[in-house]
């Protein structure tokens, strides 16, 4: 794993056990006198790393778990492992950025396996689902489905979730149907961005919902067709995640792209070689020195 931080306000502690290599935020951002402490709670991102594909696990402050895509089929035995590895029992959710395979290619896996109260997913997309029916696979198992439209506000047992989703389906770029998911703790947050281009990207800037955000997951695997200095310039992350891997895809992890959050000063995670699993874990309601 490469990790370069610029020296941000944060405090960072690294730990290793076993299969999951976890880095731990204490209070990030810094917190304003007057905002009352988290006392006790914490949420935990873990991005887990499986070369090109996204697969986030979503600790909530009432210990509850969602998924944040899926990955693909040949990455199941690492989600699950990492699964086993925090104790999980079942999932109150999946949120579906879109039905790529790299992102939704474990949802029957995770239904096999998992009690699931339900699947969040785009009532807009038409596209990037064209080649898996996740209405009758639901439907096999019983699980409900939630179809989102955008603006919707969301609370996960104390995690708040704003959605946004294109207006229109794109049929001739798939990616750009991209549900825009920030998710928010207290006063910090993490913008996942599935596989966004340059085109949603410009509608999301016009849309008025963009936000300064503390850790991004970089559109498109981190590629050079996403995540433009306009976008940058606006949401100024402290951190980027970057879901791809140089061996498996040259594209990503790309330096165009590593210049780029270099000169705006955006520590990056990102993996040239084979991938292990990394945590974020974050504790709000302290101060960071």
């Amino acid at each position: 794993m490469i990790w370069r931080n610029n020296m941000k306000r944060i405090k960072l502690f690294l730990i290793i056990s076993c299969l999951i290599c976890g880095i731990c935020f204490s209070g990030c951002g810094k917190k304003e006198k007057e905002e009352p402490a988290v006392t006790g709670k914490t949420a935990e991102l873990m991005f887990i790393t499986i070369g090109k594909g996204d697969a986030f696990l979503l600790k909530t402050p009432e210990d509850t778990y969602y998924m944040c895509d899926t990955g693909k089929k040949e990455d199941y035995q690492q989600i699950k492992k990492v699964l086993e590895k925090k104790q999980v029992t079942e999932l109150k959710g999946i949120f579906l950025s879109h039905g790529h395979k790299d992102h939704a290619g474990n949802v029957k896996n995770l239904i096999k396996d998992y009690p699931i109260e339900k699947i969040y997913l785009s009532k807009r997309d038409d596209a990037s689902y064209e080649k898996v029916d996740m209405q009758e696979l639901a439907d096999s198992y019983q699980v409900p489905l939630e179809y989102l439209e955008g603006g919707e506000v969301l609370d996960l047992e104390g995690v708040t979730v704003n959605v946004w989703i294109p207006e229109r389906c794109d049929y001739r770029n798939a990616n750009n149907n991209s549900i825009v998911f920030r998710f928010q703790y207290g006063k910090n947050s993490f913008l996942l961005t599935g596989d966004m281009e340059y085109g949603e990207e410009a509608a999301y800037l016009q849309s008025g919902e963009v936000q300064k955000t503390d850790i991004l997951k970089l559109g498109h695997h981190g590629e050079n067709d996403a995540t433009s200095v306009t976008f940058l310039e606006k949401i100024r992350p402290t951190y980027g995640l970057i879901t791809g891997n140089e061996e498996e895809n040259p594209d990503s992890v790309n330096p165009e792209i590593e210049a780029r959050l270099d000169a705006f000063d955006v520590g990056k995670f990102l993996f040239r070689g084979r991938p292990t699993c990394v945590g974020f874990y974050f504790e709000w309601g302290t101060d960071s020195d």
